[in-house]
């Protein structure tokens, strides 16, 4: 169980990040566009669009897998 639920969790990021770069691509722009100038060094890095757009990706896709591979990780 251990093992689908890491499977879960890296397979997620890696779709994420990369339908994340693909939305991008599609739109013909680059990350940089979406940064956020906040001054706060490396917290602008987190507090990033790109980001946010990653973690949206990232979350439908955890919940998907989580059903197709019955990890159970949220209850029924």
């Amino acid at each position: 169980m251990t093992v689908k639920r890491t499977a879960v969790w890296v397979l997620s990021v890696v779709i994420g990040v990369t339908a994340g770069y693909a939305t991008v691509a599609a739109f013909g722009t680059s990350v940089e566009r979406y940064a956020v100038d906040l001054n706060f060094g490396i917290l602008d890095i987190i507090l990033n669009n790109f980001t946010f757009l990653c973690l949206a990706y990232a979350s439908l896709v955890w919940i998907w897998l989580d059903y197709f591979f019955s990890t159970d990780m949220i209850p029924e």
